[in-house]
């Protein structure tokens, strides 16, 4: 399967559809789209930057190089509603921004066959989505479109109106 120019696309206009509302959220980072509950944007920031690194120790083989972050974003986690112990919100904005352009130099100077690399300790059930290289760089756009989503509502609930691009 050619599937890379493909990946590459997905992976720009996702980060390119999130980065905006993660920027206008910035004085509006504990609002949940929900009154008391639900993923306000500090904690989606902090989880979408747990994740990146996630998906390089997978793919990799490497220790998570966010590892710290796991308790207060990783899977399971719960976001606080008062951000308590949180790294600032600017600092999980500009990591993001980093890692999100060592990601796509990364997949820009990926071939074709890498992209069909398996991914090792990834269970049957889960093959799908985690299966190969390929499965992962598409696996990373869809992640950040499903919280694109949660972040339009933390701007709804913060009175905002729709942010077109």
């Amino acid at each position: 399967m050619q599937s890379k120019s493909v990946l590459i696309l997905a992976n720009r206009q996702s980060a390119g559809l999130v980065f905006p509302l993660l920027d206008d959220l910035q004085s509006a980072a504990l609002v949940s789209p929900i009154a008391g509950t639900g993923n306000h944007a500090h904690w989606l920031l902090g989880h979408l930057v747990f994740s990146e690194g996630r998906y390089r120790e997978m793919m990799e083989g490497i220790v998570n190089p966010c590892e710290s972050l796991q308790d207060k974003f990783g899977g399971g986690s719960q976001p606080d509603p008062n951000a308590t112990g949180y790294p600032p919100y600017e600092e999980l904005l500009s990591r993001l921004r980093s890692m999100d352009e060592e990601f796509m130099a990364w997949l820009e100077g990926t071939s074709e066959e890498e992209l069909d690399r398996v991914v090792e300790g990834v269970p049957p059930q889960f093959e799908l989505y985690f299966g190969t290289w390929r499965h992962m760089f598409l696996m990373r756009a869809m992640h950040w479109m499903n919280h694109r989503g949660q972040l339009a509502d933390c701007r709804r609930a913060a009175g905002r109106p729709p942010l077109m691009i």
